[in-house]
């Protein structure tokens, strides 16, 4: 069944075929059209809902209708089911609990972006103004922390031994606000949708229209950005920041083209030394579900949103990595994960390794896997499904490509599992991927891909021990890299090339001593990441990046000679 939520959407391309994903309909920049307004509410929820309950009852039931006119004919009919299966008084505990996850304390999650400004502007004045009364001191933090739990914000308790004054500037801070509130606002709306039924295979898969519409709105305004900024290094060389996306592992295409590349590597090299290929899928128990495969709602639900199931996943592969490491096995590979049709994620895993190991390996999966209510209906059939990679009737990488097209962009497949048109459900899951903040593709084991990336940047090296990598990632030889650098099963620490990383000094001027000062501090007074300049073999360091950039709207050629060169330009008169 296609969605129809679906058909609307579509995959823009430019005319080099580098994507974004936007929608033939009016993207949003505030909120969705329901955060207006409505005149005659009532009419639009099911008529039969207004025969139910007292006087009461109906206006308590509207106040919330009203909050949240998004969730409005969606909260009724999920009401008036409740009333006609359960009771009356089921039905209003319902709605209550519903609107509470939409209201923390004075904040409504329901409203549009521009009432969330206005009260994060307001909510970092209040902080502001407990630090001008308190001082930057331990009692401002407390208080300051104390308004952000309020709102369901952790920050983490005072501690002499740790920096207090950048979490005190974010704190502060209207953007800040914004952009935990906003991620905030997105993850309850989607959940609650989740548990309307909203997000299923019959009505919008994978995500909500909500989700997708924020998911849109987002790429756009990265889009605009991008094209309008450009970085110019030390020796004039502009280029537009568009135009450095469509070249990295950013664009979608290029993504999809390197880790097919790496997949394939993997499975010549697992050929190469006899290694047998595994293919695992893992579900999370069925409490963790929030709709049945029939469309219904699982009334065994827990409420677990993806990020707490991706969560639980990735706490049992801890113990199974473990389990497998005291037992010297390596496996390695690659891991995908994709949402069911209600946004529930699993994961797939193929992974290479010695045939020996193969029935120890299958048993420490099942060992965790089912290690909660393993023993429900099902749990042995579903709960992790392990097919042996036949190299007689296809390869690995042919095995899990369809895996990746799906969850990138839906190129070389037609539809999805549930009979959506690819191209458009894609979009879906990147929306799914985005909310709940869910890395949907990892590499397990083998060397480090930001060697090879940083080695493709490489022009030339002279050490021996370089030489042979380099080679194999100037000409995009997976399999050949992993060689060089040591095998697929060494550990990292042992390989004989390494990231390079090191911290960078802002500079900024004393607008009244005129001094130069430097400091390698975030805008709000946190210390730095260190960023990567190059690789490191044998205590020897090879710069990759050694031009200094920096970023500007994009100029004229006049404004382009005076901000850049420092020129003011001379107009010659003829």
């Amino acid at each position: 069944m296609v969605d129809v939520s679906q058909q609307n959407q579509a995959v823009a391309f430019d005319s080099k075929g580098y994507g974004f994903f936007v929608s033939e309909t009016k993207l949003v920049s505030d909120s969705p059209v329901w955060a207006t307004k409505w005149h005659d509410f009532d009419t639009f929820l099911p008529s039969s809902i207004n025969d139910i309950g007292t006087r009461e009852c109906y206006s308590y039931r509207n106040k919330i209708f009203q909050r949240h006119p998004y969730f409005a004919n969606a909260l009724a009919n999920q009401y008036i089911r409740i009333y006609q299966e359960k009771s009356l008084r089921e039905a209003n505990l319902y709605i209550g609990r519903i609107d509470k996850e939409l209201v923390i304390n004075d904040l409504n999650l329901s409203d549009s972006i521009a009432d969330m400004k206005k009260f994060c502007e307001s909510i970092s004045k209040k902080c502001r103004l407990t630090i001008v009364e308190y001082g930057e001191s331990k009692t401002a933090y407390n208080i300051c922390r104390g308004i952000a739990h309020k709102y369901s914000i952790t920050i983490k308790p005072f501690d002499n031994e740790t920096p207090f004054i950048p979490t005190l500037n974010k704190l502060s801070c209207p953007k800040w606000w914004l952009k935990k509130i906003n991620t905030l606002r997105i993850r309850h709306i989607e959940q609650v949708a989740r548990k309307l039924n909203l997000v299923n295979k019959h009505n919008s898969c994978y995500a909500s229209n909500f989700a997708l519409e924020n998911r849109q709105t987002q790429l756009k305004n990265s889009f605009d950005y991008l094209s309008a900024n450009q970085i110019t290094n030390e020796d004039g060389q502009t280029f537009s920041l568009l135009e450095i996306y469509k070249k990295s592992v950013s664009n979608p295409r290029i993504r999809k083209a390197e880790l097919m590349t790496r997949i394939r590597g993997f499975e010549e090299v697992a050929s190469q030394m006899g290694h047998a290929g595994e293919f695992y899928t893992l579900t999370s128990p069925s409490k963790m579900h929030a709709v049945l495969s029939s469309g219904k709602s699982n009334p065994k639900y827990n409420g677990a949103t993806p990020k707490e199931v991706n969560d639980y996943f990735n706490n049992n592969w801890k113990l199974i990595r473990s389990a497998l490491q005291k037992k010297n096995i390596h496996p390695y590979g690659f891991r995908v994960v994709e949402p069911h049709h209600d946004g529930t994620p699993h994961w797939h895993l193929l992974l290479f390794m010695h045939p020996s190991d193969v029935q120890t390996t299958r048993a420490t999966f099942q060992k965790y896997e089912l290690h909660e209510d393993g023993n429900e209906r099902g749990a042995q059939k579903h709960r992790c499904k392990v097919v042996a990679i036949d190299p007689t009737k296809g390869s690995a990488a042919g095995y899990i490509a369809k895996y990746i097209s799906k969850n990138i962009d839906g190129s070389d497949i037609s539809e999805d599992l549930y009979g959506n048109d690819a191209k458009p459900a894609s979009s879906k899951i990147d929306a799914w991927s985005a909310t709940w903040n869910i890395r949907q593709f990892q590499q397990i084991g083998g060397p480090s891909v930001t060697v090879w990336r940083e080695l493709r940047k490489l022009k030339k090296s002279t050490q021996p021990e370089i030489m042979p990598a380099l080679a194999a990632a100037d000409s995009g030889d997976w399999a050949s890299f992993v060689i060089a650098m040591g095998g697929a099963m060494l550990p990292r620490r042992n390989r004989p090339i390494h990231p390079c990383y090191e911290s960078k000094l802002n500079e900024t001027i004393d607008t009244e001593t005129g001094e130069v000062i430097q400091n390698n501090l975030t805008q709000y007074g946190d210390i730095k990441l260190p960023s990567i300049v190059g690789l490191i073999c044998k205590n020897i360091v090879s710069k990759t990046r050694t031009r200094v950039w920096k970023k500007h709207p994009n100029l004229t050629p006049e404004q382009w000679i005076e901000n850049i060169l420092g020129i003011t330009p001379t107009l010659e008169v003829t």
